[in-house]
């Protein structure tokens, strides 16, 4: 079946995936060289750290936009609000939320690793473009969202800005990702001419109206003239523009384009999409890989999850109490009087089973909770939802889902389902694992 992002017709560009898989496997060589040229050797308990706390915090950006940001609807930005609306129609998806937030930096930017997402505009670039130019704008972050690159590139910066390390690690991901989004920004606008309009006002604010966009344009051959020139790319999380500029012209002449732009077009006239989601839950063997990354997360996490020995010495009242006392046991004063001595001691021992799986189970409680996947399920592309499909899972039915699941576990009922798509722990706890892109039905 042909979608946006996957069969013949994809409007991703060719190698994103492929990218993708390579920046991953060469992650390990990137972080050692990064350590011995930042003089600090970067651990995986590190990045397993970064990425749990990443989301976490991705999780309460929307109470930061909410309470410090501008929501847009029909009533405030109108304009901007129905050019939302229509774009996202074209791309027959649910419409996100629109802030507008004061960030001279960054002129719109999509965010979110499910629903809800959210689309941020400039409060200092919203005015300067016109309908056609935030169309393509608007449509670039609806693509970065509806083909999945926002579950990432949140976690690595949720306002847009991507530091140096994070560039050079998986730049040459993030600079493939703008030519599939910019597609995607050109067939909702609907004009070439705008969209370059859009890259230019975007990298020059409003000095981008009064410049030669076709001398702009034809800086390109002094940079393909001079291959150390465009070396420089390598160290940006965003292509040149100049380079931007060219494969749009590229994409504009292409059969791909051609054959996406009457649909794009026709899709603008139907009814909104409301949300609703297919009911597609997650496969065993999705689930075991998800359960696999995650414990690969808290074993990085918690690497030196030593047993645990602690001391309990009772005090000489306590003695005295105990030997004295007819209704306590024999054995239970001399266990007291002997751990009494001074090189006596009654220890608990906890074990590196036992604080892992401890570890695991506050980890996938606390993020299903706020964001409804934990780091497994988000690569896995699955979701924690309600029995009703609600997105927000929250604290006590994340609770209730994994207790019924351990409950399900020691009943031995749980062993012989783990091959169901709803299993029963879920049925209990009224929630359900589903893939997080299913098809929304319009």
């Amino acid at each position: 079946m042909t979608t946006l992002f996957s069969g013949k017709e994809s409007l991703r560009v060719r190698g994103e995936r492929r990218t993708f898989v390579l920046t991953l496997c060469s992650l390990p060589l990137t972080v050692v060289v990064l350590g011995v040229v930042l003089q600090h050797q970067v651990s995986w308990q590190e990045i397993a750290l970064l990425v749990v706390v990443a989301m976490v915090y991705v999780a309460f950006a929307r109470g930061r936009l909410l309470g410090g940001g501008l929501r847009i609807h029909a009533g405030q930005f109108a304009h901007v609000h129905a050019v939302v609306e229509e774009c996202a129609r074209m791309l027959r998806m649910p419409t996100p939320h629109v802030f507008v937030r004061d960030d001279p930096f960054v002129p719109v930017v999509g965010i979110g690793i499910g629903d809800p997402y959210a689309i941020v505009i400039s409060a200092q670039m919203v005015e300067h473009f016109r309908d056609d130019e935030l169309r393509f704008l608007i449509g670039r972050e609806l693509g970065h969202i509806a083909s999945g690159h926002t579950r990432f590139t949140s976690l690595m910066s949720s306002n847009g800005r991507e530091n140096g390390i994070i560039t050079v690690a998986v730049g040459a991901w993030l600079r493939t990702i703008d030519y599939t989004a910019d597609r995607v920004g050109l067939l909702c606008c609907g004009s070439l001419d705008a969209a370059v309009r859009a890259i230019a006002v975007s990298s020059f604010s409003e000095v981008g109206r009064k410049i030669d966009l076709g001398a702009f344009a034809e800086q390109l051959k002094e940079l393909h003239a001079e291959p150390s020139l465009r070396m420089a790319e390598w160290t940006a999380s965003t292509p040149y523009a100049t380079n931007r500029i060219a494969a749009l012209h590229r994409f504009a002449r292409d059969p791909l384009y051609l054959a996406w732009a009457p649909r794009f077009a026709r899709n603008a006239g139907e009814a909104e999409v409301t949300g609703t989601r297919e009911t597609v839950y997650a496969s065993f063997w999705r689930r075991a890989w998800a359960f696999t990354i995650d414990v690969l997360v808290i074993q990085a996490l918690v690497p030196a999850a030593h047993a645990v020995q602690t001391r309990v010495a009772p005090s000489p009242a306590v003695v005295k109490a105990v030997s004295g006392a007819p209704s306590v046991p024999g054995w239970v004063g001399d266990v007291v009087k002997e751990s009494a001595k001074p090189n006596g001691h009654v220890s608990f021992t906890v074990g590196n089973d036992s604080l892992l799986w401890l570890a695991m189970f506050v980890y996938v409680v606390v993020l299903v909770a706020l964001v409804g996947q934990t780091f497994g399920m988000m690569v896995s592309d699955l979701r924690v939802v309600g029995a009703n499909h609600s997105a927000r899972v929250g604290l006590w039915r994340a609770l209730g889902r994994y207790l019924s699941l351990l409950a399900s576990l020691l009943a031995i009922v749980g062993w012989f389902s783990i091959f169901r798509r709803v299993q029963p722990f879920e049925k209990w706890s009224r929630t359900r694992l589903v893939s997080g892109s299913a098809p929304v039905r319009g």
